[in-house]
């Protein structure tokens, strides 16, 4: 089926929406009343859309939506149910069974923090996304039924989670980089370089709380909590003025931008205190000397 082209009242901007039309568009589409849950989520409430951005919304339960599917996912699906002033308005159905089995492993991820032995990782990186979404959604009908959603899900561990596993990904990377630039290979090491960088700023960003899981809004990001430098210049904005600005001015000499990174991240997981589990202060923390 075709979507449909649904008119959604005029907004005053490119990430403004008019939330009633939006939800009464979703609810129509998915054949639901008002008592379900249904939020708005992705880059809309990240404070990140553009004038292109998908408007993107959630409801959880046993429902097909009538449109033009977009995405079959396990727990997951999605269509295309209107548009406003060009802009997709997509509604995504969430499995409960399925949420069930990400909270199941979420679970088991955020447990294996506390261990010296390594750290258990989400397989699908979709369920970052879904996790990611539940936690900074803005309910537009029950709202009390996804804070429960977000209790359940344990999304207020994602930012210690995620700054574990970047953690440890970046100091990785930047090891591998220092073997590159000592064997002579100077175009991989400055490649793997801006690779170190992308988890090094996703730690920064972490350590501020921030989870948005798609790499394409690192840059901005990344720019937004340098900002913080002017709120008692935390490490997480000194790492992530740092970041930036190599990601958008690669270095001409990649040994000393490597200094300084690890420098950089090595002050974000000082500062992060336990947050940082025992793998990434014990084990990881010591690679970046």
């Amino acid at each position: 089926m075709n979507a449909s082209r649904t008119p959604i009242a005029r907004a005053t901007g490119p990430a403004a929406v008019d939330h009633e039309a939006l939800a009464a568009t979703a609810l129509a589409a998915a054949g639901c009343g008002g008592d379900e849950l249904l939020f708005l989520a992705g880059s809309t409430t990240d404070g990140l859309a553009n004038r292109n951005s998908d408007l993107d919304l959630y409801i959880v339960g046993d429902f097909r939506v009538a449109g033009s599917e977009t995405a079959a996912r396990q727990g997951e699906r999605t269509a295309t149910v209107a548009f406003h002033e060009g802009r997709e308005v997509n509604v995504a159905v969430l499995d409960p069974a399925a949420l069930d089995r990400l909270r199941d492993a979420f679970r088991a991820a955020v447990a294996s923090l506390s261990q010296e032995k390594g750290i258990s990782q989400l397989v699908d990186e979709d369920n970052l996304k879904i996790l990611h979404r539940v936690r900074t959604g803005q309910a537009l009908r029950r709202p009390d039924r996804l804070q429960g959603l977000r209790d359940d899900l344990g999304t207020g561990d994602l930012p210690r989670y995620l700054l574990n596993v970047a953690a440890v990904a970046a100091v990785n990377r930047l090891t591998d980089v220092s073997g590159e630039l000592a064997d002579g290979h100077g175009d991989s090491a400055a490649w793997m370089y801006r690779e170190a960088l992308v988890h090094t700023g996703q730690c920064a960003l972490a350590a501020a709380g921030v989870t948005v899981p798609s790499v394409k809004w690192l840059v901005r990001l990344l720019q937004r909590a340098a900002e913080h430098r002017v709120d008692g210049d935390p490490a997480y904005a000194r790492c992530a003025a740092h970041t930036a600005r190599r990601l958008l001015a690669p270095p001409a000499d990649t040994a000393a931008a490597l200094r300084e990174t690890r420098a950089e991240l090595a002050a974000v997981i000082d500062s992060a205190g336990e947050q940082a589990g025992p793998y990434v202060r014990l084990v990881a923390r010591s690679k970046l000397g």
